[in-house]
């Protein structure tokens, strides 16, 4: 597939661009509105994701570029040149891979990165073929076979590759398998050891999922759990996803209590700082993050 990058010199005048018309609507927000700073920076991100949804439209931030896939709705059987094409903006760089790197060296963080890259790939409606990988990774496509086999093996991830997207749940991917180790008891830390992957990245995972989970039982709608918890409405979608393949399941009851609980507790908090008066409605409380 092909991959169209942008001129450097234009590509960074379009981000300064757009940088300053983001800052110029949250502080129209702050000023006019009279919102917080904090939630004027998530209506921008919201903003963008309804205005900007297609990849061509979307700013590239660091580390990010545009690629060309097929689409997740062609079946794995089809001719390549018969096959729907879909852009996709994949993060090749991360601030998560140095410590990735640190803790399990070069292998483990190209392990990492092709999680991340089919992931975001499938977020987006598009799915990377083994070829795909090997050309966005700079690595042979025997390598890319091999890490597969190994995440698959070792850690029972599936990655979501143009030929396993028969095996693909929302349980066997990388974030459905931390959610699951961590649903069943494990603390954040050993999680990422099973995983391969950063402390940092499994407590964003499991932080995400269960503010996705309250904010869903107290009746928001995924627009406003995307806006009360700073995330994309496809993440929120993953995350709901993995819940309703793992909420009936006695073993998880736990933490599903847990999550309730520490939710409530917040809830309270707030409306004890607020008064009692102060609480909105589900329909109108998308600002509050639990």
């Amino acid at each position: 597939m092909s991959v169209p990058i942008a001129n450097s010199a234009e590509d960074q005048a379009r981000r300064l661009r757009h940088k300053s018309q983001d800052a110029r609507l949250a502080h129209l927000a702050v000023e006019g509105a009279g919102i917080s700073p904090w939630e004027a920076d998530v209506l921008v991100d919201v903003i963008n994701e309804v205005y900007f949804t297609e990849p061509e439209e979307r700013p590239l931030q660091a580390g990010q570029m545009r690629y060309v896939c097929v689409a997740l709705s062609e079946g794995a059987g089809k001719p390549l040149q018969r096959c729907k094409q879909q852009t996709v903006v994949l993060s090749l760089l991360d601030r998560d891979d140095p410590k990735v790197l640190a803790q399990h060296n070069g292998d483990g963080l190209r392990r990492h990165r092709i999680q991340r890259l089919t992931e975001e790939a499938r977020e987006q409606g598009g799915v990377l073929s083994q070829e795909d990988l090997a050309q966005l990774l700079c690595c042979s496509v025997r390598t890319i076979r091999r890490d597969i086999r190994e995440l698959r093996e070792r850690h029972g991830i599936v990655v979501a590759t143009r030929g396993q997207q028969k095996d693909i749940g929302p349980t066997v991917s990388h974030k459905g398998v931390a959610i699951g180790h961590w649903l069943g008891g494990c603390e954040p830390l050993e999680v990422a050891r099973k995983i391969n992957h950063s402390l940092h990245a499994v407590e964003r995972y499991l932080q995400h999922f269960s503010r996705v989970v309250f904010l869903a039982g107290k009746g928001f709608e995924p627009l406003q759990i995307a806006l009360t918890v700073g995330i994309s409405s496809a993440n929120v979608k993953s995350y709901l996803e993995i819940h309703e393949a793992t909420h009936w399941q006695s073993r998880y009851a736990d933490r599903y209590r847990e999550i309730a609980l520490i939710g409530d507790q917040h809830f309270a908090a707030e409306d004890q700082k607020k008064g009692p008066a102060s609480r909105p409605r589900s329909s109108s409380g998308a600002r509050r993050r639990p």
